[in-house]
């Protein structure tokens, strides 16, 4: 659907979205740079293109999240899985280098979740995507991530990001520590009225984000 034949009203909403995914963006540029000034020492070199990767990652995320979005169908009802792929798919291709070697296994069932509700989720994605490229597997081993979404029965969908690093260190409480990415997770995941369940071994990491059938009870009634 080209712009010439799109209706108005999804103009304005599109409009609407990418407004608001830009005011969300500036929040989130802000609460990193809150973290850096507290920071007890002046960042390193790497550090700060770590930040700057991550900044590129989100940006790109939002680009590719309004691409999906523009040719939604009418029903307004998103393919989570084959949005996951993309989401990987284009994270990958930012951070796997020779140096840190990257592979992503999608699998998982048929999950369909509104529009409205895809925009915070696929932020929530990007910051545990991230933080599993960047962090888990210091020595640069290769990485392996798994990603799917999962519908259960009761109508709830379950989307799961692990992998295979060194997992959270000990004593690492997932409501309350970690930087400024992990407050990103928790403030949108409240945001949603969704649920994170995180697990943690020296085998890995692996993060459940348990997203309530009221939130995709109009996709999953077909």
């Amino acid at each position: 659907m080209d712009a010439l034949h799109t209706p108005p009203d999804r103009i304005a909403e599109a409009n609407h979205r990418m407004a608001n995914s830009l005011t969300l963006l500036s929040g989130l540029v802000r609460m990193q740079a809150r973290h850096a000034g507290r920071a007890p020492k002046p960042l390193t070199n790497a550090e700060v293109r770590l930040m700057f990767d991550s900044l590129a990652a989100r940006i790109a995320t939002l680009g590719q999240l309004h691409r999906m979005l523009a040719h939604a169908p009418a029903d307004d009802a998103i393919d989570l899985n084959r949005h996951l792929r993309d989401l990987g798919d284009m994270l990958m291709a930012a951070f796997s280098s020779d140096q840190q070697p990257m592979a992503i296994t999608h699998r998982g069932d048929e999950c369909r979740l509104p529009a409205k509700n895809v925009q915070p989720l696929t932020l929530v994605l990007c910051e545990l995507l991230t933080n599993a490229m960047k962090y888990a597997h210091p020595s640069g081993v290769p990485l392996h991530i798994g990603l799917c979404c999962e519908a259960h029965p009761n109508g709830d969908l379950v989307v799961r990001v692990s992998d295979d690093g060194v997992g959270l260190p000990d004593g690492f409480d997932t409501e309350k520590d970690g930087g400024s990415g992990f407050q990103i997770v928790r403030a949108l995941t409240a945001e949603m009225g969704a649920r994170l369940e995180t697990s943690s071994t020296s085998l890995g990491l692996a993060h459940a984000l348990i997203i309530p059938r009221v939130l995709a009870a109009d996709t999953q009634m077909a």
